[in-house]
């Protein structure tokens, strides 16, 4: 039997399948063929379809082909629901707990326990970035918007020691197309224009910061021009590339639950805005006008009797409109002979209001809790029921438990976020010992009063010290 194979590839051509022979391999057994080899000791990159890029001069920012506007997209939909912007903050709000802390390596290497170091230098530099409302809060906004952070850091002038740290908005970053040679992620590019993800800015509007690769970021910084360069941090949620997919999405595309909670309380501003106009039908006879006006109606120009009807159909739409006329009585006169009846009567009719009876209310209860959830909450942390849940919404067991929960979980999202600050710490220890540390965001982990008086727990208790 021979060891030689021949493939040959085929491609779909006019929903017809053919072989390709310019493409045509010939090779031994035992020997793979010969794509694009990379055998350097480094992480292979992945090359990114030219389909995604095309017509842009940077790698655009969407979730489907020739889309740079997610962000906007998502930013506008998030503005155009309470609830949405409501859970986003709360959950900001308990990621970032008492904020930045950090604990010695050499310390917790030497007794096995983690303990809240204080250094001068570090906690200088915290202060001097304004560590807390200048980097960490907006960096934990973005990443419960986008799952993308973007930071820009600053050298001092000998190129040894980073001294500080500011937080680029998401919405304001694209990272740039990838190198032809290397296929590399080069410049991070800023620019407000990009926020209204038109795909088409100046360039003379665009600033363009190198990016620090993920690996060899110290011989990065030896080769760097300048003294400043930039960092993104991101989940590598499947099938994204540059950028990271929020798992959320789902809740943002066309008709979605963001969508349907929008839509309530549009439908609701729509009905109670109708309601009023149709809440009464007047029904007035012809002849009350030749009753009140028996003197002078026949004789009237046809504008002149129009002006009177005009004249009663105001008079009675101000008595039943209205806050002020509220409870309010109209009186009208009529005839009543016991012959031929009544005459000149006027009646109002009051429409079947179905909506007293919330028969046709729509509620957005279930897409409020639907978003809250897809945005990574609990419904009872908004005020919400959990639907089948025998602890109410009032309950302060069940808002303690949803929030001890969700601050010991969040470690897998501290590391994301707080990477940017575990470089500068290793970076700035190769040259200054006293940067031997370890960030971390510090949490209070609560309890009841029967195990402590005070009903908190320090978060040293509650630390990830794997």
């Amino acid at each position: 039997m021979s060891d030689t194979h021949t493939i040959i590839d085929v491609v779909e051509h006019n929903g017809q399948a053919k072989a390709h022979l310019s493409y045509t391999k010939i090779f031994s057994a035992g020997f793979a063929p010969v794509f694009g080899t990379d055998t350097q000791a480094k992480p292979t990159i992945n090359i990114q379809p030219e389909e995604t890029q095309t017509g842009f001069m940077w790698a655009p920012w969407g979730d489907r082909l020739g889309n740079d506007d997610l962000p906007r997209r998502i930013r506008e939909r998030v503005f155009n629901v309470a609830i949405a912007g409501r859970t986003i903050y709360d959950l900001v709000r308990m990621a970032y707990g008492n904020g930045i802390a950090y604990y010695s390596n050499r310390q917790r290497q030497e007794s096995g326990t983690i303990e809240r170091h204080f250094e001068p230098k570090i906690e200088n530099f915290i202060q001097e970035n304004f560590l807390g409302n200048e980097w960490l809060k907006p960096q934990l906004i973005n990443y419960r918007f986008f799952m993308n952070t973007f930071s820009e850091m600053i050298l001092n002038k000998r190129k040894d020691q980073i001294t500080n740290i500011f937080h680029k908005e998401a919405e304001y970053c694209r990272l740039s197309l990838q190198n032809p040679a290397t296929f590399a992620t080069d410049f991070l590019l800023y620019s407000a224009d990009f926020s209204l993800g038109r795909g088409n800015v100046d360039p003379d509007r665009i600033n363009a910061i190198y990016l620090c690769p993920k690996f060899g970021g110290a011989s990065f910084i030896d080769k760097l021009p300048g003294f400043k360069f930039a960092w993104h941090s991101r989940l590598k949620t499947p099938g994204s590339f540059p950028y990271a997919l929020p798992f959320w999405l789902g809740l943002f595309r066309d008709g979605g639950w963001m969508d349907v909670s929008k839509a309530v309380s549009e439908v609701v501003h729509a009905m109670m805005h109708n309601q009023v106009r149709l809440k009464y039908q007047i029904l007035i006879p012809e002849d009350y006008f030749t009753i009140r006006y028996r003197d002078s109606w026949q004789t009237m120009t046809d504008k002149g009797r129009q002006d009177k009807i005009d004249e009663l159909v105001d008079d009675i739409n101000a008595k039943l409109s209205g806050t002020k006329n509220a409870f309010v009585s109209i009186s009208t006169i009529f005839q009543n002979d016991g012959v031929n009846g009544e005459k000149g009567k006027i009646e109002i009719v009051a429409i079947d209001d179905k909506i007293k009876k919330d028969i046709w209310v729509p509620s957005s209860e279930k897409s409020d809790a639907q978003v809250v959830q897809g945005l990574g909450g609990h419904p009872s942390m908004v005020g919400l029921a959990p639907e089948g849940g025998k602890m109410g919404a009032g309950s302060g067991s069940d808002k303690r438990e949803v929030f001890n929960t969700e601050i010991t979980n969040n470690t897998f999202d501290q590391e994301m976020i707080l990477e940017q600050l575990q470089f500068v710490a290793n970076f700035n220890r190769l040259t200054d010992p006293a940067w031997d540390v370890t960030f971390y965001i510090d949490h209070t982990f609560h309890t009841t009063t029967n195990e402590q008086e005070t009903g908190l727990v320090t978060g040293e208790n509650v630390q990830n010290t794997d």
